[in-house]
């Protein structure tokens, strides 16, 4: 059992100093990295290269290592680089860096993706944190907003986690869409105090109640609908400091503004898309990345290993992590199983720029490799290259050409 134990420290910390090593730089194993970095920018000369997906036919090709000196690579020309351990069934990108308090990737998805959303003060939430938590856990309810120093109070009703509809609660009478109607010429003064006092005793939506009484017609009501809701999301997702409380409910008496034609969702997703506040879920993930020696390089391992990975890897939260994480790096490279035994990375793969392939030389057979190269191309993966891995150099021929070419080239 100590030698099982020794046996398997020494491969960590072998894999440590291949992985860490200041590589001569006439050696050919740094220069099989150099050519493939190169290879991989030439493949992405149209639009930038920003997540790549690291998989192999069967075990032990040699993928885990190929995410290492590649990501070393690119930290050493520059660019920050992310390697995620997205192997959540034997996870070896892992074994890098020990850390037992890393939460990892699964970490992320259920603790940080799935914090709990009660009550509180907005500040180390924002709004987007909450809107976000809210979507991925799929709640339905209301998430009242309020701010003493601003005198607003928000309503924002979710309905199995979309957001379906907002409403300033205190909105001063000038800004309200009724007095909104009747400035545009839609509706007449004495229509909007009917539809009002007609909203109280049913409880419907003023927009509901003009529709219902044949007043307007839904598509007359879209475009004052949307600015009205566009410009009270805007105002909620400004709230920095104030209160939130969250209040779960089965009765859901909002009206979906998708009965408009108005997503509320892409509304949100418009308002946000320069700069998503998101200083909860950034913190959370900023804190789980580790430090890598070599500077620009960081690593986030797998976490406790999960029952349904490939559940939890095409998840909306993992899609969301990445696209996070394509904020944060320059580049995010992630290690996944092999695809015959697993889906995980063909789950994967079509939300990625690109798919390096990895083949060990004389490893699994050429039906298997031409079987997983086959499901890439039906999940719609973008395979950028193959990289064949422990070849043989010392082979006669190939070696004799391998020296005469590099002892040319480097003049020695």
């Amino acid at each position: 059992m100590k030698r099982k134990s020794e046996n398997k420290q020494k491969r960590t910390l072998d894999l440590i100093s291949l992985f860490l090593s200041n590589y001569q730089g006439k050696s050919r194993f740094a220069e099989a990295y150099r050519t493939l970095r190169t290879n991989v920018d030439l493949s992405f000369m149209e639009k930038d290269m920003k997540c790549l997906l690291v998989t192999s036919a069967g075990e032990a090709e040699g993928k885990t290592l190929t995410v290492a000196n590649y990501s070393y690579n690119l930290a050493e020309s520059g660019r920050s680089v992310l390697m995620v351990d997205a192997d959540l069934r034997k996870p070896s990108l892992s074994k890098l860096m020990v850390n037992p308090e890393a939460m990892g990737v699964t970490g992320l998805l259920s603790r940080v993706l799935g914090a709990p959303v009660t009550e509180g003060m907005l500040g180390k939430q924002s709004v987007s944190d909450l809107i976000r938590l809210l979507q991925f856990q799929k709640k339905t309810g209301m998430l009242n907003l309020s701010s003493q120093k601003d005198n607003k109070a928000i309503v924002l009703y979710f309905l199995s986690g979309e957001l379906v509809d907002c409403v300033w609660e205190n909105c001063p009478e000038e800004r309200s869409l009724p007095n909104h109607l009747v400035q545009l010429g839609l509706i007449s003064s004495q229509q909007s105090k009917q539809a009002k006092q007609r909203a109280l005793e049913t409880g419907q939506n003023l927009p509901m109640v003009l529709v219902n009484a044949g007043i307007l017609a839904k598509k007359q009501l879209r475009g004052p609908l949307k600015n009205q809701l566009a410009q009270t999301l805007r105002m909620a997702l400004a709230m920095g400091e104030g209160q939130f409380l969250f209040k779960s409910t089965h009765e859901f008496r909002a009206e979906p503004k998708a009965l408009f034609a108005i997503d509320l969702k892409n509304i949100y997703l418009r308002l946000v898309s320069d700069e998503e506040s998101l200083p909860f879920i950034n913190g959370g993930i900023i804190s789980s990345i580790l430090k890598t020696p070599q500077p620009g390089l960081f690593l986030l391992p797998s976490g406790v290993l999960p029952p349904n990975p490939s559940e939890l890897l095409g998840s909306a939260r993992m899609l969301f992590l990445l696209s996070r994480f394509k904020d944060l790096f320059d580049v995010v490279i992630l290690d996944s199983p092999p695809i015959l035994p697993a889906s995980d990375a063909l789950t994967l793969a079509p939300h990625v720029d690109g798919v390096l392939f990895v083949v060990k030389a004389g490893g699994v057979n050429r039906d298997l490799v031409k079987k997983a190269v086959d499901q890439l191309a039906h999940a719609k993966a973008n395979l950028v290259g193959v990289v064949l891995n422990q070849v043989d150099v010392h082979r006669e021929g190939y070696y004799k050409y391998y020296e005469k070419y590099y002892s040319s080239y480097y003049g020695s």
